[in-house]
């Protein structure tokens, strides 16, 4: 049984006399091992120059773990780790956020003194040390692999790693709008080919950040199938699973009981900590994640130590994880490289079990997302105060769930730790100390999402008292549900928990700016406009309302206006890339394309490679001036740096298209929907491009998803689903597709041609015609209408009518395949078969894959008694779509006659049979030769 090192329970009394006697000491600069400054204490381990392994659990509570009493989790990795090593039971989170927790842990700082308070939108400063940096300096190989865009390079971490792998390319996006992330299992595969390319004689510093049991709780299988009434259980079961993969790699694996630390087994074996950054709520106290509240379900996190010569024990004293530094660094025989003044202590020095010291966490989230007040706390043995405007003090040790507040029946413990708290605060002369970094909308949009989000400028809330976050979490729970209608595109859902939360909270300005969004999402611009209005008398500094007041202005249409508003937010935050990519696009959309370009470029000299400015340069520049390689190369550039940009895919998918390279387009489309499987528009946009080209099936799927998941009508995705079913004879499903689109807007012309069609194809010929007729009298320019007229009067040989129908569609719209088509028909019957091939040719450069246009070429060849052409061709056909049966056909007859290839034309009007309906017309005359084919001598010449 592992050594325990246990607490020392004295009585009240006694407690409170320590926590007097050690206040001197509690936050004091040069203080080690709770103000021991003269005396070094033994090491429960020996000291050595090993590697050290640091994986860190996002999202992780202590007690869901094996180590720390759950049952119904099993986390065999890491209950071998603790067998083997020392597990603290009481470690206390410098804050519920992700960032802020990393720079503690890696700085071995408190968030006071390094200026991190929130994720997204401060940074590590350049002059916090941190633990890779004097590892690095000491000839160590550093490396990082973290799992979420929260700790990007941007935010600063990157100090002193040789590696940072961000790469979140192969990653996921949880939700729309969601913080990419990737799953453990790529992560650890990243890290062990690092870990592949070392030495024996390598030293190195491993980090490693596993992100999974964040919200939203989606494990892969099986464990989806095994936890799935317990998803976030689940999580964690598969981050146990890969914290395995990540030991057994040979760099790592050692048997770290043995008590012979020289044994040739453990010379290169590391030191591991396995540690939290947070918890998580999971209701408690209302809170459905962490963050906005300061309790142990999200302060109280895991640490496990291992690694050769490690006795297993369970140290029951509180620590915290600035002590990680400090540890690691006496471990590797570099304590004198601890930083002076360091908080933290080195937890290899069995402490005295007697004696206790102060330890800080704080969460300013509520403060940044809703201007609710901050929470700081301060952990003294037992004991926890929770300074808010209705303070709260908890005894962790009786009352573990923090159910029983003790503020008012122990008033001399509360003054003690309030002495002690102040003693703190006033040795920090920047208690509030920021370090911001600038965040663009697309972060700020994820951030959002996630909770981290700071809302109104730095001074809004300068004076004005602030409601205490536990008597709103209500509030923060609708906003949060509201969100999650957002996301889902339940916009009246949504609008219904804001009107709650602004009934609560009237101030809210995070609720005022979510409710305009709803509202801008539901084309109720006016009300949008009011909602912003109001958000602005709030705080009349905060950019981001005058830029979607600018949005909105835009989209009433009066663009000078929402130049007028961006320009505003750009005078109160000239740095604003959101603002400059705002003002671009507003001038192009009102025609002022070169100084839209300068502006673009004046940005990009400011965040140079910068996803979003790369995307809108392609989009308002390259595009638009016809440069379309220079804008694949652009948006490609935009994609390197943000796999997850979307309207990238989008437009990359688009500029392919116009290329005329399908099959990448398609491609492009599909890359999107692995990071963000619900998105409509992607849908959309693939489904349409695969009808165009024959792929009815997979754009059917698409198209019919698109449908299912915007919140917005799409007309042309409607009618395109209505073409494909039509031409699958599915006549009453395209109708009713047809019909949805006449039900909002009776005039579409797009609906009443393709219904039109159907009911030509239903048999309804007079009536159709009469409907075409009527479209391109009251749309004369509608070129669709023009072409099915040509369909309809070759199907009906007015060769004459056809080729007159053709040739006007094609004065509207040059670049369309089927007027081509049609026109060569129309000329070929006409006996024009020059005209009739350069026609089909035509229709073939404006679409390669336009495989009506292959076919008839190829008849015509075949007619022309140009055999190898017209082969060439057919061939072509029957590989671009197998399952159409004419190119089979022809093709036999043409190796069944001039090509006289017998064993060729078995197998093509064989396969014509298989695949050609009952009532084909084509189908006697394939039998016929079949049976002729068999009367015949075999050929032993082949052409």
């Amino acid at each position: 049984m592992g050594e325990s090192l246990q607490n020392v329970s004295h009585g009240l009394g006694q407690t409170v006399w320590l926590m007097t006697a050690a206040v001197a000491c509690m936050f004091a600069m040069g203080c080690n091992e709770a103000g021991q400054t003269s005396t070094r204490l033994a090491p429960i381990v020996a000291a050595r120059k090993r590697s050290v392994v640091l994986i860190t659990l996002d999202t992780t509570r202590a007690d869901h773990l094996q180590p720390y009493g759950a049952n119904n989790v099993p986390t065999p990795t890491l209950m071998a780790l603790a067998n083997h090593g020392i597990v603290f039971e009481q470690v206390v989170a410098v804050a519920p956020i992700t960032l802020v927790a990393h720079t503690s842990i890696l700085s071995g700082l408190y968030p006071p003194e390094h200026g991190v308070r929130n994720n997204g939108i401060h940074y590590v400063p350049e002059d916090v040390q941190t633990l890779a940096e004097i590892l690095q300096g000491k000839g160590f190989r550093t490396a990082a692999f973290v799992s979420a865009a929260v700790l990007e390079k941007r935010y600063g971490l990157s100090q002193g790693f040789d590696v940072y792998d961000d790469d979140l390319s192969k990653g996921r996006l949880r939700q729309p709008r969601m913080v990419p992330d990737r799953p453990a299992g790529i992560t650890v595969d990243a890290a062990r080919t690092w870990l592949d390319g070392l030495s024996d004689r390598d030293h190195y510093f491993l980090w490693v950040h596993l992100y999974d049991p964040h919200a939203p709780y989606s494990p892969p299988p099986p464990y989806r199938r095994t936890y799935r009434e317990r998803m976030y259980d689940g999580e964690i079961a598969y981050v146990d699973e890969q914290i395995g993969r990540l030991l057994a790699h040979p760099r790592i694996n050692g048997d770290y009981g043995a008590d012979e630390v020289d044994d040739a087994n453990h010379n290169n074996a590391p030191w591991i900590h396995v540690l939290g950054d947070h918890g998580e709520s999971l209701g408690q106290h209302s809170e459905n994640t962490h963050a906005l509240l300061a309790y142990e379900s999200t302060l109280r996190v895991p640490w496990i130590m291992s690694g050769p010569g490690i006795k297993a024990m369970r140290v029951t004293q509180p620590v915290s994880q600035v002590d990680l530094l400090p540890t690691v660094l006496d471990q590797v025989d570099l304590d004198d490289e601890i930083p002076q003044g360091l908080k933290g202590i080195s937890q290899i020095r069995r402490p005295s079990p007697s004696r206790h010291r102060g330890l800080y966490a704080e969460t300013y989230l509520p403060y940044y997302t809703y201007g609710w007040a901050k929470l700081r706390v301060l952990r003294f043995g037992p004991w926890k105060l929770i300074d808010s405007p209705e303070p709260e003090l908890f005894n962790v040790q009786r009352d573990p769930n923090e159910l029983s507040n003790l503020i008012e029946q122990q008033p001399d413990v509360a003054f003690d730790l309030r002495a002690d708290f102040d003693t703190f605060v006033a040795g920090h002369g920047e208690a509030d100390k920021e370090a911001n970094l600038e965040v663009d909308a697309d972060a700020m949009a994820q951030l959002a999402a996630l909770g981290y989000v700071a809302v109104g400028s730095s001074d809004r809330y300068a004076t004005v008292p602030r409601p205490d976050p536990k008597k709103l979490i209500d509030v923060h729970v609708a906003l949060e549900r509201a969100r999650h209608f957002i996301r889902d595109r339940l916009y009246d859902h949504a609008r219904s928990q804001l009107e709650i939360v602004l009934g609560r909270d009237p101030n809210n300005l995070a609720a005022l700016l979510d409710l305009a969004e709803v509202q801008a999402s539901q084309n109720r611009l006016d009300e949008g406009i009011i909602t912003l209005t109001r958000a602005l008398e709030l705080d009349p500094r905060y950019t981001q309302s005058y830029l979607s007041m600018a949005r909105l202005e835009a989209r009433r249409g009066d663009l000078q206006r929402a130049l007028t508003v961006t320009q505003h937010a750009l005078d109160l935050d000239p740095k604003s890339l959101e603002g400059r990519l705002q003002q671009a696009q507003l001038l192009a959309h009102s025609g002022k394309l070169d100084e839209a370009e300068r502006r673009l470029r004046e940005a990009l000299y400011l965040y140079p490679g910068h996803p979003r400015l790369l995307l809108t340069y392609a989009q308002l520049v390259e595009i638009r001036k016809g440069e379309l390689d220079a804008a694949e190369k652009t948006v490609r550039a935009a994609l390197d740096s943000d796999p997850f940009l979307l309207a990238a895919w989008l437009t990359l998918g688009d500029l392919l298209a116009r290329k005329h390279q399908e099959e990448a387009a398609a491609a492009a489309y599909q890359e999107g929907l692995e990071r963000e499987p619900d998105d409509p528009v992607l849908h959309a946009e693939l489904g349409l491009l695969l009808a165009r080209y024959g792929k009815a099936d997979r754009a059917e799927r698409h198209l019919r998803e698109a449908i299912r998941l915007s919140s917005v009508f799409r007309s042309d995705v409607h009618v395109s689903l209505g073409a494909l079913l039509a031409e699958s004879g599915r006549w009453q499903e395209a109708k009713l597709q047809y019909d949805k689109v006449l039900e909002d807007n009776p005039k579409h012309p797009g609906a009443r041609n393709n219904l039109a069609i159907a009911k030509y194809r239903g048999g309804r010929v007079q009536e159709a015609l009469a409907d075409l007729s009527a479209l391109v009298q009251e749309f004369p320019r509608h070129a669709d209408a023009h072409n099915n007229l040509a369909a309809i009067a070759i199907d009906r040989k007015g060769w004459r009518a056809a080729e007159q129908h053709a040739r006007r569609a094609l004065q509207l719209r040059e670049e369309e395949p089927a007027a081509w088509n049609n026109l060569g028909l129309a000329l070929d019957e006409q006996g024009k078969r020059a005209e009739a091939l350069d026609a089909y040719q035509k229709g073939l450069e404006e679409q390669p894959l336009y495989w009506q246009a292959r076919l008839n070429m190829g008849v015509l060849l075949r007619k022309q008694n140009e055999t190898g052409r017209a082969a060439a061709a057919l061939k072509a056909v029957v590989d671009q779509v197998p399952h159409i049966p004419e190119g089979h056909f022809e093709l036999g007859m043409l190796y069944a006659g001039r090509l006289d290839d017998h064993d060729l034309a078995r197998t093509y009007l064989n396969t014509f049979l298989r695949i050609a309906g009952p009532n084909h017309p084509n189908r006697g005359r394939a039998e016929k030769e079949l049976a002729n084919l068999h009367a015949r001598p075999v050929s032993t010449e082949k052409h």
